[in-house]
């Protein structure tokens, strides 16, 4: 996607500011010059340490650390400097990767430790580190490489440009847009079990988008669908929904971690599924009405009352639960339920010394199949 309009140029914006403080990778893709580099420090106005790590300068002992040996023979993994920093500042910090398209392909695999563990040689980062990264694409970067798939899926991937209004306004003002950052909202955590029921549903119904490797190179490198980045898509869609975000903004995350044609399917399913409310279906089992609900929307709701029972697990809630279950099979067929009965009856999820109600008995089989309930019960 060109950006070509200010109110573009703020979503993408807007969008990096939720990966930032929603502590996901990114990496933005822009052509050199039009202030991607300027925008991730501009987080310093908002109180966050930024470290630049230009990776045409870097080799890969950068990131996985430097071999030393020490007097006793033993071999430690000495980290970089700003690495030490970012482990010794308290508060929120980026590690930002300049020109990240120049990195060789050892180079990528040494980033994908910090990436995904965020561990620098010897030392442990915290988790107020955000990871950043600024590329531009291979035919205009110097010695540029394309992403290898591994690396790629480590990040959500966002466009970026510079549009003539910003542009103008900035260079005779001298004020250019600053790059938002926000604390956890309060509605996260719900609004997160949400879109992870959402997209849970949507794979169950479409499981071959779990996972798609584009087969060109090109593709490889940018965002495509695997588990990890469905994650990051719930993460993501949920925060910029908790924090007010535009339709718009949500779908440059979604799409920047798995995808346009995946993201534009899974948006357009989930904009017909209503969740309802599962803490009113735990209050009262009795009222659940699935009678003519096709089969993934009954899914969905069962996931979401799930959830709800795994946010807060007492025995009533999850004895309801399965009453829940037990109504929906009993209006519609048990093969939506079966999946949420079979996790509430994990030890992990079931509360010590819950008895199971009777209602349990539509799904014996299927229990007994996966051992968790005697053939008998």
């Amino acid at each position: 996607m060109t950006i070509r309009t200010r109110v573009e140029y703020e979503n993408a914006l807007q969008a990096l500011g939720i990966c930032v403080s929603a502590r996901i990778p990114v990496l933005v893709w822009g052509s050199p010059g039009e202030g991607k580099t300027a925008a991730v420090e501009s987080a310093s106005a908002s109180g966050w340490h930024v470290e630049t790590v230009i990776i045409t300068h870097s080799e890969p002992s950068d990131f996985a650390g430097l071999p030393v040996v020490g007097t006793d023979g033993s071999v430690r993994l000495a980290p970089p400097a700003w690495a030490t920093r970012l482990a010794e500042h308290e508060g929120p910090s980026i590690a930002f990767f300049d020109e990240f398209s120049t990195a060789s392909p050892s180079l990528q695999a040494a980033a994908l430790r910090p990436l995904t563990h965020y561990e620098v040689g010897s030392i442990q980062l915290p988790d107020t580190v955000s990871f950043v990264a600024a590329a531009n694409p291979a035919d205009v970067a110097a010695a540029g490489w394309e992403l290898a798939a591994p690396t790629a899926s480590r990040f959500v991937h966002l466009e970026w440009g510079m549009p003539y209004d910003v542009f103008s306004e900035g260079l005779v003002t001298g004020h250019w847009p600053a790059l938002p950052a926000y604390g956890t909202p309060e509605a996260f955590s719900r609004l997160l079990d949400e879109e992870r029921v959402l997209v849970a549903g949507f794979l169950r119904a479409r499981e071959s988008q779990l996972s798609s490797i584009p087969q060109a190179a090109a593709d490889r490198g940018r965002a495509f669908p695997t588990p990890r980045t469905w994650d990051f898509a719930a993460r993501l869609g949920a925060f910029a929904r908790a924090v007010g975000a535009s339709d718009d903004v949500r779908r440059l995350l979604v799409a920047g971690s798995v995808g346009d044609a995946a993201a534009h399917e899974y948006l357009r399913w989930a904009a017909t599924h209503d969740l309802g409310d599962p803490e009113e279906l735990l209050a009262d089992p009795s009222s659940a009405d699935f009678e003519g609900a096709r089969a993934d929307r009954v899914y969905v709701t069962l996931q979401g009352v799930l959830a709800a029972v795994s946010r807060e697990g007492t025995a009533d809630r999850w004895k309801a639960a399965i009453d829940v279950c037990a109504k929906a099979a009993e209006q519609v067929g048990i093969d939506p339920a079966v999946p949420v009965v079979r996790s509430l009856m994990r030890p992990a999820l079931r509360p010590a010394g819950a008895a199971v109600p009777s209602s349990i008995k539509a799904f014996a089989p299927a229990l007994a199949l996966a051992g968790l309930l005697p053939a008998s019960q």
